[in-house]
């Protein structure tokens, strides 16, 4: 199993992205992408949401290593999962007190 930085820097140039391009889309800096990449630090709720969201990465593959990386489906359908995955990922979450 990839860890998530190894899984957010797939990501990130599987859409072409540059660390900075990835900053710029997701409102943070380029620092905190490479220290989420390079394991340095855990990305925050906020920042897997837009990933989540942005770029229709599978949140059970990013958080459980279970599919494929990216959802193909229609936009409608997309929102609806985007909105129970969200959910989720703010439960584990409070769960884990974070």
């Amino acid at each position: 199993m990839d860890t998530i930085g190894k899984k957010i820097k797939y990501i990130r140039k599987e859409k072409g992205l540059t660390q900075k391009n990835l900053a710029d889309e997701i409102k943070i800096t380029k620092q905190q992408v490479s220290n989420i990449e390079n394991e340095l630090c855990n990305p925050s709720i906020d920042f897997l949401s837009k990933m989540i969201l942005y770029f229709n990465v599978n949140s059970n593959w990013l958080l459980a290593d279970i599919g494929d990386p990216f959802i193909k489906n229609s936009p409608e359908k997309l929102e609806d999962m985007h909105k129970q995955i969200l959910k989720e990922v703010e439960e584990m979450f409070q769960k884990r007190g974070l």
